[in-house]
């Protein structure tokens, strides 16, 4: 197995301690060359390790005074095709799923349409409220074929995960996803299943995953609560 880079060590050694409490909200982290001396390396790669503790929101960065620990603020990151729940790890909060449908059932016709089947043939609907730490965040409503996953809805997520489900049980190797965002105002069943007021604002993602092969495996529509942001980490060209 590959060894990780020096700079990734750091940023997950950092972040460990943030998680267990040694590196509280507030604290200042050493300076660069402090943390080049400790690790062993150059500040190039210490400063890497920082660019990913702040574009992941782990640090602030003050100019004049240093790099602090931040508050932390629940947000789902999207700089990876990950589930519900590895999107909002790195916050290190409590994820869990109140399912609604959990089923085969016949696809209406846009999803047959992108699927390459027939309408009302037979596909895996999957719609569950997502939770974080105990209080609504987002209600997803996600569609697979049957083909890709024929007894999905007979068994037990892994790990409540459909990517991990997807991958390990099934062998579906993700390749990526094609994402739409808009921001909307919650449908009055939307809001009621998410303890909102109606027309709360939200944002809508639609998003349609590919497996390596090129095959469309998953099409799925959630709605988020603007309490749980979505993080994204954009590189210079």
């Amino acid at each position: 197995m590959p060894r990780a880079p020096r700079y990734r060590v750091i940023y997950d050694d950092i972040v460990s301690q943030i998680r267990d409490g040694r590196l509280p909200a507030g604290a200042q982290l050493p300076n660069e060359n402090d943390l080049a001396r400790r690790y062993g390396v150059s500040r190039m790669t210490v400063r890497q390790s920082l660019d990913m503790l702040d574009a992941e929101r782990y640090v602030v960065r003050r100019q004049g005074s240093g790099t602090f620990v931040a508050e932390r603020r629940s947000g789902r990151h999207l700089n990876r095709l990950q589930s519900f729940g590895d999107e909002l790890a790195a916050d290190d909060v409590d994820v869990t799923s109140e399912t609604i449908h959990f089923e085969e059932y016949p696809v209406p016709p846009d999803i047959a349409d992108l699927f390459g089947i027939r309408a009302d043939d037979i596909a895996h609907r999957v719609k569950r409220i997502r939770k974080v730490g105990g209080v609504p965040a987002a209600l997803q409503d996600a569609w697979i074929p049957y083909a890709v996953a024929p007894a999905l809805t007979r068994e037990s997520l892994l790990e409540d995960s459909l990517y991990r489900t997807l991958t390990g049980r099934y062998g579906v190797e993700l390749s990526h996803a094609d994402q739409e965002l808009t921001a909307v105002g919650l449908s009055a069943d939307h809001a009621a299943r998410l303890g909102a007021e109606e027309g709360a604002p939200a944002l809508e993602s639609r998003r349609i995953t590919y497996a390596a092969d090129g095959n469309v495996v998953e099409r799925v529509t959630s709605w988020t609560l603007q309490e749980f942001p979505l993080l994204l980490r954009i590189e210079a060209q």
